[in-house]
């Protein structure tokens, strides 16, 4: 009879925003000096704050961290008037944020495991 090796079981509880966060910023790239621009703004923000509380509610709260900036930067309450090219950079770096604390923030998943089928 043979042990079966238990593998540690990971969720990443953060991904979904963080991809809605990044899909919202690469889609609305031509929009940037637009009346429409002003929710996404709203929009990249409220993603940006709901990663960080995720990350406070697992006690990780070292990956919000990349995320404050972001909800700084698109704050539609006191926004920012950098110029066209500018926010394009900030644009794809802020994508590229979203996605790795996206996929680097991972917690251990402790809801019950799956049962396993017996083999006949």
């Amino acid at each position: 009879m043979t042990a079966r090796a238990t593998r540690t079981r990971y969720i990443r509880p953060g991904m979904l925003p963080a991809v809605l966060g990044a899909i919202v910023l690469l889609a609305t790239i031509g929009i940037i000096h637009t009346d429409f621009y002003l929710y996404v703004r709203y929009a990249v923000s409220i993603l940006a704050l709901i990663v960080v509380v995720i990350a406070i509610q697992h006690r990780k709260w070292w990956w919000g961290l990349p995320m404050v900036p972001l909800a700084v930067i698109w704050n539609p309450a006191w926004p920012f008037g950098f110029e066209e090219e500018l926010w394009q950079v900030l644009v794809l770096i802020g994508s590229a944020v979203f996605i790795a604390t996206g996929v680097v923030f991972r917690v251990i998943d402790t809801s019950e495991p799956p049962p396993h089928r017996r083999r006949r």
